[in-house]
Parts: structure tokens; C-alpha cells; sequence
């Protein structure tokens, strides 16, 4: 009597079949070298490229793609952190976003974290940019104040225009950084490393 083994096709469970059904399947291409299988006797589901009964017959696993280079997984200036250093610093990433100085918390506790100095750049840049068109529409107002109604209200405008564009970008950062993405904000980019 032959072995009736079982085999996962879409996250589901298939079978029984014979060594040899899972044989014509693996050369079909049905069946992965990664495909679990199982059959009586096996404490748990196995890659089927790790049983002797297919040997010959799995094709070698290709292998991992090789790691993406800084700055180049999903486009200009993103790059694929860590994932250890995501998960212990992710909270120091966020607050890199918080106003007014919040980007001296994780520049002071996790210096060694690449993924949170990221952020902590991020953050610092996006402030200093607030900063700087903050007093730029202050002056502004000061010239646009001598224009009857009109000037008043293109100073609520630019005002409230300025606002809800740093709101944004300060979403923008939360996410990616909560998400574990280094991804440069949109204007500010990667125009400028303060912080390595």
C-alpha cells in the first residue's frame, strides 16, 4: 500500500495522493520546491523539497533575490530598513514628526538606529522648512496687510494653504514611519541630510 500524502494548493489542504501523483504534479509545475506537504508519520507540514521520496524530482529552490541597495527599493531615496531596528524604534520614528523639537528624542535615545535617524532627518528638515515659510508668510503679511480686503484675504489663504501642507506632511511622516518605510516626503525629499 503506498503512502497517501497531502499537499497545500492555494491554502488549502489537497489530497490524499500517491508519491508518484505528487511526483507528475512537481514536474507539471504544480507543486513548488516550497509547497508544503504532509503524510502520516510527519510531526508537521513540510516543504516538499525537504523529503527524500522527490529528490530527484524537485528542482533546486532559486535562490533570494539579492538585498535591495540603499535608495533603491520603490524608488529614489527609499530604502528597506531593518526589520529589527523598524520594531524597536518605530515609536522613536514617530515622534521624529511631533512639533516642536520632538526630533531630539530619538536624535538623543537611539542614535545607533538607522531606520529612526531616517525619520529624526525627516522630521528635523520638516520643521526647519516649517520654521523658515512660516517667517516668509509673516513678512509677507506684513506687505499683503496694506491691500484693502483683498490682502486680507490672501493672507487667510496662503495662511491656511501653508497650515494644511505641514499637517499633511507631518501625516505623511507618521504613516510611513508607523508603517516601517523609509520614504522621503514629498517637497522636502532628500534634499538635505542634517542628521546621519
Amino acid at each position: 500500500m503506498s503512502i497517501a500524502w497531502h499537499y497545500m494548493k492555494n491554502g488549502v489542504q489537497t489530497g490524499p495522493a500517491t508519491a508518484d501523483e505528487i511526483k507528475a504534479l512537481i514536474t507539471s509545475g504544480t507543486i513548488k520546491a516550497d509547497t508544503l506537504v504532509w503524510r502520516e508519520g510527519l510531526p508537521s507540514w513540510v516543504a516538499v523539497s525537504t523529503q527524500a521520496d522527490f529528490a530527484g524530482v524537485v528542482p533546486p529552490a532559486a535562490p533570494p533575490p539579492p538585498p535591495a541597495p540603499v535608495g533603491a527599493a520603490g524608488g529614489p531615496g527609499v530604502f528597506t530598513p531593518d526589520a529589527a531596528d523598524v520594531e524597536q524604534n518605530k515609536v522613536f520614528a514617530v515622534l521624529s514628526y511631533l512639533p516642536p523639537l520632538l526630533f531630539l528624542v530619538p536624535l538623543l535615545a537611539v542614535r545607533q538606529s538607522k531606520f529612526a535617524m531616517y525619520h529624526c532627518n525627516q522630521g528635523l528638515v520638516l520643521t526647519l522648512a516649517a520654521f523658515v515659510v512660516s517667517i516668509a508668510n509673516m513678512i509677507l503679511d506684513r506687505i499683503l496687510i496694506f491691500i484693502p480686503f483683498l490682502g486680507l484675504l490672501l493672507m487667510s489663504i496662503l495662511s491656511l494653504g501653508i497650515f494644511i501642507g505641514i499637517i499633511a506632511l507631518v501625516i505623511m511622516g507618521i504613516i510611513n514611519a508607523a508603517n516601517g518605510v523609509c520614504k522621503p516626503l514629498p517637497v522636502i525629499g532628500n534634499r538635505f541630510t542634517l542628521v546621519k
